[in-house]
C-alpha cells in the first residue's frame, strides 16, 4: 500500500522536473558543466596539467568541490525557477569550450593528436546539444549585414594583431636572412631601382625572379613606397591572409546560406589553423594564396567572367607553382560544374604560364625551377618534370611509400580535422578532384617544410580545404550542418590556440629579451654606409635592407658559403657566441672593431 501511495507522488516530482526542463540527462549536464567550471579555476590557478603529481598537488579541493557545487545549484536552480530551457545547455557549452582552449594554450606540446583528443570530447558534447536543438539555434536569426560588420570586425582585428605580433618579431631581431632579409632587401631595392634585386639569397645579385616567380610583389609597393619600412610587410601579409573572410562573406551569401551560418563560416575561416600560424613565420608569396583562391571560387560560382581571369592571372602571378591550383580548378570547373569551354581556357592559361614562369627563372638565375624537393620521384638522376611523372607512373607503391609516413599524418590532421573532414562528405566525387594539389605541394614532398604548418606551403590547399568543405556543408542537412559547424568552431579554435599562443608567448619573450639594447642596436645600424659592402650574421641581415650590397653568415645557399665576400664592414651578434667567432675567425686580422652596441659589434676593414 505505501508503494502504490508514493508512485503518484513520486511520478508527478518527475512530472514537475520535466516541465521546468530539468530531466536526469539535463541534471547530469548541469552537474558536468558545473565540473568543468571548477577545471577553469584550476586551469588559471596551475594549466601545467602534464606534471601529474605537481598539478594534484596544486588543487584546492574546498575551492574546486565549492565551485563545482555551487555552480551546480545555481544551474539546476536558475532553470527550475526561470523555467528556461537553454540555461544549462548554454552553460555546458561554453564551459567545455573554455576547458579545451584552456588546455591548448597550457599545452605547449600538444600536437595535433592531443588536439583531436579535445575534439573528439567536444564532439561528445555537441551532439547532445544539436539533438533536440537544446540551444535553440533555429531560433537565432542573424541577417546578412550582421555577418558582413562581423566579416569587417575580423578583418581588422585580426590584420591589427597578427600584423602587430610578427612585426614584434623584427623589432626583436628574430628574423633571419632567411627567409625575411630577402624580402625586406628585395622591397628595397624594388622601390629604388623596380627591380626585385637582392645579393643575400644566392650571394650575388640577382633577381629574386631567378628562384620564384612571383610578380605580385609588385602590387604591394606602392605601400612600400609610402611606409619605407619592412615593418609594413608583417602587416600586408596579415591583412592579405585576413581578406579571405570577405570571400567566404561573398561565397556563402552566392549559395543562399543563411547570415547566422555565414558569420560561423567567417569564424572557421579565421580561426583556420594553417592560416594565421604560418604568418609567424616572416613574409612569403604563398600566403596571398588562400584569399585569391576564394575570391576565385567567387567569381567562378558567379559567372563573373571578367573577375574570374583577373583573379586567375592574380593567382598565377603569386609563383609558378601556382600552376598547379589553377589547373585542378579548372578541371573543377570542367567536371563538376559542366563548363567545358570555361574551364579549357583556364587550363590553358595555366600550362602557358607554367611554361614560361620556368624559363623566366631559368633565364633570372643559376638554378632555374626548384625541382630538387621532388628527388626521391627522380629516374637515373634526371632532374626533370618528366623524370617526376616517370618516377611517380611507373612506380606508384614508392609514391605511396613517400606519401604515407608518420610524419606527415599529423599535417593531414591539422589541414583536414578542422573541418571535420568534410570534404570527404559528399556523394559526388568529381568535388574531391580540389583536394589534389595536396600531393604535390605537401604529401609527395620529401623537404621536411612542405608538409609542417608552421610554413608558407598551407595557404593553397587551405583555401581548396575550406571552399570544399563550405560547398559540402551547404548542401547538408540542419542536423548535421549545425554538428560539423559547432564541432569545426571547437577544433579550429583549440587548434589555433594550441600553434599560435606560443608562438605569441615567444615574441613578447623576445621583446622583452631585448628591452634595453634594441635602440642601441639600432642605431649602430644605422650607422652603417648603404653604399658599402657588409657581411652581416643572418639575425642582423633583414636590419640592414637598405644595404645594397649585403652578403650574410651563415650562407645556406650561396655559391661563396665556404669563403664569405671580402667586405668593408663586418655586422656581428653576439647573442649568437659559435657565429660570431666563425665570423672573427674569417675577419682575422684585417678588421678592426669601430663599435659596440648592445648584442652587435661593428668592424671595419683595415
Amino acid at each position: 500500500m505505501g508503494n502504490q501511495t508514493k508512485t503518484p507522488e513520486k511520478a508527478s516530482f518527475l512530472k514537475t522536473l520535466d516541465e521546468r526542463f530539468l530531466s536526469l540527462e539535463r541534471i547530469v549536464a548541469a552537474l558536468f558543466s558545473s565540473v568543468l567550471l571548477a577545471y577553469v579555476y584550476q586551469l588559471l590557478t596551475n594549466g601545467d596539467f602534464t606534471n601529474l603529481n605537481s598539478y594534484y598537488k596544486s588543487i584546492n579541493f574546498a575551492v574546486f568541490f565549492a565551485i563545482a557545487i555551487i555552480g551546480a545549484v545555481a544551474l539546476i536552480g536558475f532553470t527550475y525557477l526561470l523555467k528556461q530551457q537553454y540555461i544549462i545547455p548554454w552553460a555546458l557549452l561554453l564551459t567545455t569550450f573554455a576547458v579545451s582552449v584552456m588546455f591548448a594554450a597550457n599545452y605547449r606540446d600538444g600536437g595535433a593528436f592531443f588536439c583531436v583528443g579535445v575534439g573528439v570530447v567536444d564532439l561528445i558534447v555537441v551532439l547532445w546539444l544539436v539533438r533536440d536543438d537544446k540551444l535553440g539555434l533555429s531560433g537565432i536569426s542573424v541577417s546578412r549585414r550582421v555577418a558582413l560588420i562581423a566579416a569587417c570586425v575580423l578583418f581588422a582585428v585580426t590584420t591589427f594583431v597578427f600584423g602587430y605580433y610578427t612585426s614584434m618579431k623584427y623589432q626583436s631581431y628574430s628574423n633571419f636572412t632567411f627567409d625575411f632579409g630577402i624580402f625586406a632587401q628585395m622591397y628595397e631595392r624594388m622601390a629604388s631601382s623596380f627591380a626585385p634585386n637582392t645579393t643575400v639569397e644566392r650571394s650575388y645579385m640577382m633577381s629574386h625572379f631567378g628562384v620564384h616567380f612571383s610578380p605580385i610583389f609588385y602590387l604591394f609597393l606602392p605601400g612600400y613606397w609610402i611606409f619605407r619600412s619592412p615593418i609594413y610587410l608583417f602587416y600586408v601579409q596579415a591583412a592579405a591572409v585576413a581578406a579571405g573572410v570577405f570571400a567566404v562573406y561573398l561565397i556563402a551569401g552566392r549559395l543562399g546560406l543563411s547570415g547566422k551560418l555565414t558569420l560561423a563560416l567567417e569564424l572557421i575561416y579565421a580561426f583556420y589553423p594553417c592560416l594565421f600560424n604560418g604568418t609567424f613565420y616572416d613574409f612569403h608569396e604563398n600566403k596571398f594564396l588562400t584569399t585569391i583562391i576564394l575570391f576565385l571560387f567567387y567569381f567562378i560560382i558567379s559567372k563573373n567572367t571578367v573577375w574570374e581571369f583577373v583573379f586567375a592571372l592574380l593567382l598565377l602571378s603569386v609563383k609558378e607553382d601556382a600552376a598547379i591550383y589553377l589547373i585542378v580548378i579548372a578541371l573543377f570547373v570542367m567536371i563538376n560544374r559542366k563548363e567545358v569551354y570555361r574551364g579549357l581556357i583556364i587550363l590553358g592559361m595555366a600550362v602557358v604560364w607554367f611554361i614560361v614562369a620556368q624559363r623566366i627563372v631559368a633565364a633570372s638565375g643559376e638554378e632555374g625551377v626548384m625541382i630538387s624537393r621532388l628527388s626521391d620521384y627522380f629516374v637515373n638522376g634526371e632532374q626533370t618534370f618528366g623524370s617526376v611523372f616517370k618516377g611517380v607512373f611507373f612506380d606508384m607503391g614508392n609514391l605511396i611509400k613517400q606519401m604515407f609516413t608518420a610524419e606527415k599524418i599529423p599535417f593531414v590532421l591539422w589541414m583536414l580535422a578542422p573541418v571535420l573532414f568534410a570534404p570527404f562528405m559528399t556523394k559526388k566525387i568529381s568535388s574531391m578532384i580540389l583536394l589534389f594539389p595536396i600531393i604535390p605541394i605537401n604529401l609527395m614532398q620529401s623537404w621536411k617544410y612542405q608538409y609542417d604548418v608552421d610554413y608558407q606551403y598551407t595557404y593553397g590547399v587551405a583555401a581548396l580545404i575550406i571552399i570544399s568543405a563550405i560547398f559540402v556543408i551547404a548542401k547538408l542537412g540542419s542536423h548535421k550542418k549545425r554538428v560539423i559547424v559547432l564541432t569545426s568552431l571547437f577544433l579550429c579554435a583549440v587548434m589555433t590556440v594550441s600553434l599560435v599562443y606560443p608562438k605569441m608567448q615567444n615574441v613578447t619573450g623576445y621583446m622583452q629579451n631585448t628591452e634595453g639594447t634594441r635602440q642601441q642596436v639600432d642605431e649602430l645600424i644605422d650607422s652603417v654606409p648603404a653604399d658599402a659592402t657588409v657581411t652581416a650574421a643572418h639575425s642582423l641581415v633583414p636590419h640592414l635592407y637598405k644595404v645594397e650590397w649585403l652578403y650574410t653568415m651563415p650562407d645556406y645557399y650561396g655559391s661563396n658559403r665556404d669563403k664569405p665576400v671580402d667586405t668593408d664592414y663586418f655586422v656581428i651578434d653576439t647573442r649568437y657566441s659559435d657565429l660570431a667567432n666563425d665570423m672573427k675567425t674569417v675577419m682575422g686580422n684585417q678588421y678592426t672593431l669601430v663599435q659596440s652596441a648592445g648584442f652587435a659589434e661593428l668592424y671595419k676593414h683595415n
